[in-house]
């Protein structure tokens, strides 16, 4: 029998750019956060990178034009996203 898929928890500041982008945008952003949490293990799920740097131990998922900032909490099964920026905003 399959585990429970992963809790997926928005910050704050992730609702807010959600609120500024155009619907269909968001939309998208959402289903794919929403499929990453439907997915056995979210670090092989598809468009999903560990990112370097001073932001190593976050990762982030490409959704189209946009990536989502992530971290996991294995233990709980839960994916907080941190941020959804622009491709061209840079990490």
């Amino acid at each position: 029998m399959p585990e429970k898929s992963w809790s997926v928890e928005l910050s704050k500041s992730v609702l807010k750019a959600l609120q500024r982008l155009d619907k269909t945008a968001s939309l998208r952003v959402l289903d794919g956060l929403g499929e990453l949490g439907e997915a056995e293990n979210p670090l092989r799920y598809k468009d999903v990178r560990s990112l370097e740097g001073k932001l190593k131990g976050y990762y982030r998922l490409r959704i189209g034009e946009y990536r989502a900032i992530f971290e996991l909490d294995p233990r709980y099964r839960r994916i907080g996203v941190l941020a959804v920026i622009t491709r061209g905003k840079g990490y």
